[in-house]
């Protein structure tokens, strides 16, 4: 492993997003590269998209929880659009031009997996995510694949779980988000598949370098550790 003044000087300004199906220990993961980044000396920046700054959560919350009835899915693009901006102007650029590395639990490369799944078009999200983030895209994407049926499984999904849209409470807030499973965790198995396939297809059109974790085999430690590997690489 490189060390010290070397991994800070390799990772200054540099913009890593990890991402992956629901369930594949993405954001564990992501706090252990920032505990090893930081550990080298290398100022990080850790974020989440959708989120991040206080526009963003709201975005956020009305995407997972707080929409009053169904979302068409050109809106649903849009939103996550629109929090990203928001999270590059305020966070992720600033970050990266005083020479930070920042770590997005994350980014683009969900909307093309998710949204991407239910039709709308993958040309059209890679364009409309130029749009919102100008040229702050990552320099690393990082997928942690994990089969759909696992994934669900590992998040503790329940089958009497619903998502607002369908619960009797549906046009009130929630005190609490653990009452329902958000809108996108609570689609059917079949959806969560075509989503791992799409995250798998991402090395073949999306922007920067994007590099595929197997997370069905070893412990945390050993998937930490192929991590670290790839991030190294860079």
């Amino acid at each position: 492993m490189i060390k010290g003044i070397e991994v800070k000087n390799k990772f200054s300004g540099k913009f890593i997003v990890l991402d992956g199906p629901d369930g594949c220990g993405k954001t564990v993961q992501i706090e252990l590269l920032a505990a090893y980044l930081k550990n080298q000396g290398c100022p990080v920046v850790q974020t989440t998209d959708p989120g991040g700054t206080k526009i963003g959560n709201q975005i956020s919350r009305l995407l997972k929880y707080d929409s009053r009835g169904s979302m068409d899915v050109h809106t649903e693009v849009m939103l996550f659009m629109a929090s990203r901006a928001q999270l590059v102007a305020e966070v992720i650029k600033p970050s990266l031009e005083q020479g930070k590395t920042v770590l997005c639990d994350r980014f683009i490369s969900s909307t093309c997996a998710y949204q991407g799944s239910s039709g709308y078009p993958i040309d059209k999200i890679i364009d409309l995510g130029k749009l919102a983030v100008g040229e702050c895209w990552p320099n690393l994407t990082i997928i942690i694949d994990i089969p759909a049926k696992e994934g669900l499984e590992r998040t503790g999904r329940k089958p009497y779980q619903k998502t607002k849209v369908n619960h009797e409470d549906a046009e009130q807030g929630y005190l609490f988000r653990n009452v329902v499973v958000d809108r996108f965790d609570s689609r059917p198995l079949e959806y969560h598949r075509k989503v791992r396939k799409q995250f798998l297809r991402l090395t073949e059109y999306y922007p920067g370098i994007v590099k595929i974790v197997d997370a069905s085999r070893g412990d945390i430690e050993t998937i930490h550790k192929k991590i670290v590997e790839i991030v190294e690489e860079m």
